[in-house]
């Protein structure tokens, strides 16, 4: 999550989070008078904050606070964001009671970001968190929030809130999607993606879903600003060598297009497209595993139709539309993988649990025909 720069931000505010072990209901209100500094966490900002149990009153904890801030110093555009392993059994993905330097947009506890946006340094806020249940989740429409996971985390229950204070002593300056230039949008994007990979493989699928979402958003932004070919090389591909009006034929590149060009971190139109469908794909998996099967089989067609060679998209799509009983679309995107490679035996093996339900779909609608003629 990031934060916009603009004044007049709610005093209470309210909003879902993932964690690794599910969703969360996250409601923050300010403490105490608001700073006027402009200067707010971006994308890119290094923030040194403080979690605490909100176990004191309002006045006792502000004026704890106010001692500890002028007891450690400021965070330095030269340091480094402090890496802690991210936990199943925890709400929150930062220590208790210790000074800690998270950067903003990486993701390392989605709930932190979101009490943070808006914020400005020495100031303080208090948030309750509580879990996210399964009827507020059918209540938000279809599949939309995902399904319902246990909570096992220390720092709540599933039946109570648990009420915390942030603390923000400092930060340094970060920016907007919209301020970045397109190779800092792309590095946004491949360190997510490789993120997401990470933490996938640990088994944390709500944090996996959350790093190729932010990938997947950055990534659309990047929409027609890929490396273009230089000027030499694309005259060669539409000038005849014995045209003697070779300006005539020569593209126009503006200033913009030359940056492109010239700029070996913004991807090639290849590339993108490569990349954007791996995301899709591995967001498909995700959704699949956490049961948000509508989503699933969206982004497994944004997958195919950014790379229809993709075996692994065309597999992602059949087992959701199969689970979600379109069996016909379930056969279509199996056949399809046999189509790409005739060796595959897991797209074999599904297709024939495709083809049996059919036919016990059809056997059925034939007894019910047959009784309704009789």
């Amino acid at each position: 999550m990031t934060t916009v720069q603009v004044p007049g931000i709610p005093r209470e505010t309210s909003w879902i989070s993932a964690c690794p072990g599910g969703l969360w209901e996250v409601r923050r209100r300010w403490l105490g008078e608001r700073q006027r500094d402009d200067l707010t966490p971006m994308m890119g900002s290094l923030c040194k904050v403080k979690v605490r149990r909100s176990t004191v009153t309002e006045g006792e904890t502000q004026h704890t606070a106010s001692q500890e801030q002028e007891s450690t110093a400021s965070v330095d555009s030269s340091e480094q964001a402090t890496s802690y392993p991210r936990s199943q059994d925890s709400a929150l993905q930062v220590p208790l009671d210790e000074w800690c330097l998270l950067c903003m947009g990486e993701g390392q506890c989605d709930i932190t970001e979101g009490c943070l946006e808006g914020m400005r340094a020495g100031e303080m806020c208090e948030f309750t968190i509580s879990a996210w249940n399964a009827m507020n989740s059918k209540a938000a429409g279809s599949d939309a929030i995902g399904t319902q996971t246990e909570n096992t985390t220390g720092q709540g229950s599933s039946q109570q809130s648990d009420c915390f204070t942030l603390q923000l002593h400092s930060l340094t300056p970060g920016q907007e999607s919209w301020q970045m230039t397109s190779g800092e949008k792309w590095a946004w994007v491949l360190s997510h993606k490789q993120r997401g990979g990470q933490r996938f493989g640990k088994g944390d699928i709500w944090g996996a879903a959350d790093c190729y979402c932010r990938a997947v958003k950055l990534a659309i932004t990047l929409n027609g600003k890929t490396r273009r070919k230089p000027v030499d090389e694309v005259s060669k591909e539409g000038v005849d060598e014995d045209d003697d009006d070779d300006a005539a034929l020569t593209p126009c590149f503006d200033k913009e297009n030359e940056q492109a060009v010239a700029d070996v971190s913004i991807p090639t139109e290849e590339e993108y497209k490569t990349v954007k469908a791996e995301l899709h794909c591995n967001l498909s998996l995700c959704q699949l595993k956490l049961g948000q099967l509508g989503k699933s089989r969206d982004s497994s067609i944004k997958a195919t139709e950014l790379n229809p060679r993709s075996t692994k998209a065309w597999y992602r799509l059949g087992q959701a539309c199969l689970q979600l009983g379109e069996l016909e679309e379930s056969r279509m995107a199996f056949g399809k993988i046999l189509e790409l490679q005739p060796d595959s035996a897991s797209a074999r093996t599904a297709l024939k649990q495709v083809n049996s339900r059919l036919k016990d779909l059809d056997s059925k609608l034939g007894q019910r025909l047959s009784k309704m003629f009789n």
